[in-house]
């Protein structure tokens, strides 16, 4: 459906949390942007909370609404939130293990319980393999997570062993290089300093390395992209631009890596139409009129024992990955199963009215 001005609605697609050595990561405090009223959906598993939210979304694009879709990293076919910026209406997934309650309860925001759909005493039948499928998940993720911990460990002996040929003369003049091209003719600003925005763009999920690159950066008319391996200074670059930016009062889209959130993994300039990305150890990104920077030139020539050593660590960091997203697969498959138990007791049929109004309130909402 063409939208009320003229164009077609814009479906992006990111994620507010991921899977990460110190367990679960969460951006969530940026899942509503603009956002000035939030709806906090409640409700176990099962209880169909992704399923009311990617529906509500599928309706308002079909209005001509742009939609904002935030996957979960635990299974990334299913949603934690979804956002309506040109109404500025966000619902979110309000239950563990990103717990969220209205600021505002009554006034600016509200609770949708979709626990009120469920059959208690169906569900106190059930309570023995509830208790017990629900403790194997948290066992498995923990196991995940220590693989994720020593796969970390790895990256930076990797990172260290790259940066050990750092050339901070050639690096600066790249950091000047991009800083003019994307922020040129831009001066700095006293009184206004740029809000960002953090989230996440690549996940490590149960189905592998997953990643809405495309969404976010398709439609810019500028992408420069940083190839290159840990240790080579892309977050660093990356750190730079964001302070330049924010001195300039732009706003930024700051998207951080899966594995490690406190690293940098690509910023997007929505005044600008403008980003920067970077190919990482678990993701790639293709543009055809994007301009692709080697962060190689950034090193001095490796001698061969650093470029084995550098190797070996990708090797080993690989395999600990693979075995992270075993461990994060089976407890989705233990997810799955426990979910079982929640959906034979769901009056659905109830959930399809409640959602029929709030769409109906949503798009009875000023603009």
């Amino acid at each position: 459906m063409t939208h009320a001005h003229g164009r077609s609605p814009h479906i992006k697609r990111v994620f507010p949390g991921s899977n990460t050595p110190q367990g679960f990561f969460s951006f969530y405090d940026y899942i509503p942007g603009e956002a000035t009223r939030l709806m906090v959906i409640k409700g176990g598993p099962g209880v169909g909370k992704s399923t009311f939210m990617q529906r509500v979304g599928e309706a308002m694009v079909e209005q001509g609404f742009d939609v904002e879709y935030h996957h979960c990293s635990s299974d990334s076919d299913s949603l934690d939130g979804v956002v309506f910026p040109e109404i500025k209406v966000a619902l979110i997934d309000g239950t563990a293990p990103h717990v969220v309650d209205p600021l505002y309860p009554g006034a600016v925001d509200e609770i949708i319980n979709l626990g009120e759909y469920w059959d208690g005493r169906r569900l106190m039948e059930a309570r023995g393999i509830i208790v017990s499928t629900t403790k194997q998940i948290g066992e498995l993720f923990a196991q995940a997570y220590r693989f994720l911990r020593a796969a970390k460990e790895i990256r930076d002996g990797w990172a260290a062993v790259n940066a050990r040929g750092f050339h901070e003369g050639r690096f600066n003049e790249c950091l000047r290089a991009i800083e003019e091209e994307i922020l040129g003719g831009i001066p700095p600003v006293k009184d206004k300093a740029g809000r960002v925005r953090h989230l996440f763009l690549s996940a490590l999920t149960p189905g592998g390395p997953r990643d809405h690159l495309d969404d976010t950066f398709a439609c810019a008319r500028k992408v420069i992209v940083f190839r290159g391996e840990p240790g080579t200074g892309r977050s660093c670059l990356l750190s730079a631009l964001l302070r330049a930016a924010i001195v300039r009062g732009l706003d930024v889209e700051a998207f951080h890596c899966g594995l490690d959130p406190s690293r940098l993994e690509h910023l997007f300039f929505p005044a600008l139409s403008a980003g920067v990305v970077t190919t990482g150890e678990y993701h790639r990104y293709e543009k055809e009129d994007a301009r692709v920077l080697e962060m190689e030139a950034c090193l001095d020539p490796a001698p061969a024992y650093r470029r084995e050593m550098a190797a070996e660590a990708h090797e080993v960091f690989t395999g600990l990955i693979d075995r992270a997203i075993r461990h994060l697969a089976l407890a989705k498959e233990a997810h799955d199963t426990l979910e079982t138990h929640y959906v034979a007791g769901m009056d659905f049929e109830g959930i399809n009215h409640l959602r029929a109004r709030t769409l109906s309130r949503l798009l009875s909402s000023p603009e």
